[in-house]
């Protein structure tokens, strides 16, 4: 029977199942860690600390924010200085920035319809410029920042396993801040690398962010970073001054983190936009809301200031823009540094470094040729829209029934016009067809300014055309200088930003760092950082793209087969290609080389045939091994058999290697027993060679003893290779007696076909000889007719000459008369006329 208890009674504490907790439960900071357990369950832990990059009290001091100790006129003369600056510096480069609005037109970003030269015409752009900005972004980004990581160590010095282990450290270290620490690096890195190529210069800004805890590495757009105008460079330029927008809310963030003194700012507002930012805005079609967003401009000067000595010493000035109020001033050099120099938190990537501080990008370059090309390609757009469907004048009292609309194929429409001719009343304008002279310049064109930018693609898609790989290289190299320039110059800025991020982490880290990566965890020091590792870009300034590397490889491969066996290592050429073609998995399809084991014959036979080498080992019986490897090799069903005829240059050179290492003992045990018996005085380097050569002579001697030794089944063995080897002999008798035979046999019917050939031969000179000898009688009577007909023609001449001669002598004769009877005739009258 049940019976009521009192519930004021006490009860017992034994028979409690409830579990006290502890009075203080420690704080679980860091985020839980989540482990899968055999069964299928997870095992939450939220017990994990997170170690985080705080700075040393010291280094905090020194970096520490130092405007507290300046007086309020000292201040407010810093920033009227660093705002005057600023506007000289963003004057200076007004020109400069107005060029690259013009060119933004140039990107075909935006797409709007035209009214001008009439409506509907072309507007479209020719995609040069941005096809070339992008594709340069794609190479660089996959040589940039490569799957696992894109730092990598070199050690400076002589290299020690400690060091070896420190550089170790580093890299994986950087390379996990780079990927997962920092989780903004890849992307800003990325829309660094699209500016680039069309402005010409782009800045990365790596600093360490208190609010994070971490380092920072961010991309400036260039219409927030100015820079005084006689800079050549950011390491010796007198200032250079960021321009930070920041919201309400992360600027007091920043002020109850202490980046900045708590001050009272006026109402944020909306900042007054770039020439540069309006342009991208009015292209994206984005705007800035009026009141929703409001910012603080805050400007963040590098510069030199008088503050704590009587000279000038680098600072970093923080100034709001609109109250022209200074919210921070710290050190900007080491407190170590007897130099004082300047800390760089800036990196400064040019795409073509010209004549001043900014770099050339393909606006410069390419911007005439786009809008040739663009020009051109809307002409020619244009007149193909007039040729389909032309336009011309119509009479006054033609009318369509219906709207003007263009008429669709196959459609008739009505039209009145009473008694006129309508071929008469509808005059089409002369609209021609888009000129192939212009289609032909356009093609010039865009050839012109690819081939500019890059023509790396065309050359590798035509490499079967051009021959071997080394004309192949060479025209690759020839159409990539341009490329593989930028190329460099992106790898020594990126070498750059990683030193900064190094000095960041000696500066923050705490003594020991640890860290977790996938399915390890690892730890990195301090002292790491002390700068005897270098930290490099793990891309190769050499090597600007995956078809240069494949090319490499490729030469390299022909190289290892046509050289001599041994002479390359096929397995490191091997990886080195399937890294060059980004392959996964290299560890699992070409694994680590096994070392070879001391095993016995049969297990050296099936280790060899799995692909495990192997090798001769000291103290082995090297007379079985050889023995069981060549029997091995002469068996018809093993060996011997064509499958494995792989497998034989491994097994000879088995077999060598324990040749040569019985020899090898047998020659060190001798000598070592002659030597026992020489004084120590009379082992010199001569005697020691006398004494090798006797022991040679003593092995070969037993060694042919042995040879000669044979038990009477070795004798049977013996003799039953010399019977086979006899028949062999009489089968190769027997074969050359036939081939004997064959070979006269061939010789006679040689000699037979000769003689026939010789006879033809005959024959064919007799009759040649008759048929010369009739050619050349027919020529000789044919010559004695011409000269017959010759000699006749020479007598008729000679004649007509004598007779012409003749005609000429009477008339002569004739004339001479007449003159003498003329002459004799005034003779006569002159006597008569005397007397």
């Amino acid at each position: 029977m049940a019976t009521e208890r009192n519930p004021f009674d006490k009860i017992e504490e034994t028979i409690s199942n409830v579990i006290e907790l502890p009075e203080q439960i420690e704080e679980a900071t860091g985020a839980p860690t989540i482990e899968p357990d055999e069964d299928g369950g997870v095992t939450v832990d939220f017990t994990q600390t997170s170690i985080e990059m705080n700075p040393e009290s010291e280094t905090e001091q020194w970096y520490g924010n130092i405007a507290d100790t300046l007086d309020d006129e000292s201040l407010t003369q810093i920033a009227e200085d660093v705002v005057n600056n600023y506007t000289a510096d963003k004057d200076s480069r007004g020109e400069w920035e107005s060029m690259f609005e013009r060119g933004f037109d140039l990107l075909g970003l935006k797409i709007e319809d035209a009214s001008e030269p009439f409506e509907g015409a072309c507007t479209a752009v020719h995609p040069m410029l941005i096809e070339s900005a992008v594709k340069f972004q794609s190479k660089a980004i996959q040589e940039m920042f490569p799957a696992n990581g894109p730092v990598k160590t070199q050690i400076l010095g002589k290299t020690t396993p400690e060091r070896e282990l420190q550089s170790n450290r580093v890299k994986d270290f950087m390379n996990y801040q780079v990927t997962e620490q920092m989780p903004e690096y890849f992307d800003e890195f990325e829309r660094m690398l699209f500016h680039l190529p069309l402005i010409g210069s782009a800045f990365k800004k790596v600093y360490y962010d208190a609010n994070l805890k971490r380092p920072v590495s961010e991309f400036i757009p260039i219409d927030q970073f100015y820079v005084s105008y006689y800079s050549s460079n950011l390491r010796k330029a007198d200032r250079y001054t960021h321009v930070i927008y920041r919201s309400p809310v992360d600027l007091a963030k920043d002020m109850r983190t202490g980046i900045y003194d708590e001050i009272e700012l006026p109402e944020a507002t909306n900042p007054n936009p770039t020439s540069f930012s309006e342009k991208m805005d009015t292209i994206l079609g984005l705007s800035p809301t009026e009141s929703s967003d409001p910012q603080y401009t805050l400007l963040e000067q590098h510069c030199y200031l008088e503050i704590e000595e009587d000279y000038a010493l680098p600072y970093i000035v923080t100034v709001e823009e609109q109250s022209r109020t200074i919210l921070s001033i710290r050190r900007n050099y080491k407190k170590d540094d007897k130099q004082q120099q300047k800390i760089s938190h800036f990196v400064h990537y040019r795409f073509v470094p010209v004549f001043g501080f900014y770099g050339f990008g393909l606006m410069h370059f390419l911007g005439n040729l786009t809008m040739t090309a663009t020009a051109a390609m809307r002409s020619l757009v244009d007149a193909g829209q007039f040729a389909n469907l032309p336009g011309g004048f119509k009479a006054k009292g033609v009318r369509l029934v219906g709207d003007n609309e263009p008429i669709s194929p196959g459609e008739f429409k009505e039209i009145e016009a009473t008694g006129v001719d309508l071929s008469k009343a509808i005059i089409p304008l002369p609209y021609k067809e888009p000129s192939s002279t212009l289609f032909q310049m356009l093609g010039f064109v865009t050839a012109a300014g690819q081939k500019f930018a890059d023509s790396t693609e065309q050359i590798v898609s035509d490499a079967a055309t051009y021959g071997p790989v080394g004309t192949t290289m060479a025209l690759l190299e020839a159409s990539s200088k341009f490329f593989s320039a930028i190329h460099k110059r992106l790898h020594k800025a990126q070498r750059e930003e990683f030193k900064i991020l190094a000095r960041i982490d000696y500066e923050y880290l705490p003594m020991e760092y640890p860290y977790e990566v996938p399915y390890a965890e690892q730890s990195v020091f301090k002292q790491d950082f002390d700068g005897r590792v270098d930290v490099i870009p793990v891309s190769d300034p050499n090597i600007p793209s995956n078809a240069h590397r494949m090319m490499l490889s490729q030469m390299a491969l022909q190289m290892a087969q046509q050289s001599p066996p041994g002479m390359f290592n096929i397995e490191a050429l091997n990886r080195t290609i399937l890294n060059a073609a980004n392959m996964p998995n290299i560890e699992e399809i070409l694994p680590p080389k096994k070392e070879p084991q001391q095993m016995d014959p049969i297990s050296d036979i099936m280790a060899a045939t799995k692909g495990i080498p192997i090798k001769a080992f000291e103290g082995q019986n090297h007379d079985a091994h050889i023995q069981t490897k060549m029997a091995y090799l002469q068996d018809p069903q093993n060996g011997a058999n064509p499958i494995m005829a792989r497998l034989r240059p491994i097994f000879d050179a088995n077999i060598q290697e324990h040749s040569i290492m019985k020899y090898q003992e047998q020659m060190s045990g001798t000598t070592k027993l002659m030597m026992e018996q020489m004084p120590q005085q009379a082992q010199q380097p001569t005697e020691i060679e006398a004494v090798m050569a006797a022991a040679a002579q003593d092995v070969l001697n037993a060694n042919k003893a042995m040879g000669q030794q044979m038990s009477p089944e070795q004798q049977l063995v013996a003799l039953e290779q010399a019977k086979v080897e006899l028949e062999k002999e009489k089968l190769k008798l027997d074969a050359a007696k036939e081939n004997a035979k064959i070979a006269i046999e061939a010789q006679g019917l040689d000699i037979k076909r000769q003689a026939q050939m010789i006879d033809a031969q005959h024959k064919g000179i007799t009759t040649n000889f008759k048929a010369q000898k009739s050619v050349d009688d027919r020529t000789s009577r044919e010559a004695l007719k011409k000269l017959d007909v010759m000699t006749k023609l020479s007598i008729e001449e000679e004649k007509i000459q004598l007779e012409q001669q003749k005609m000429l002598f009477d008339s002569a004769k004739k004339q001479a008369d007449v003159e003498q009877k003329e002459d004799k005739d005034v003779l006569n009258f002159i006597e008569k006329s005397n007397k």
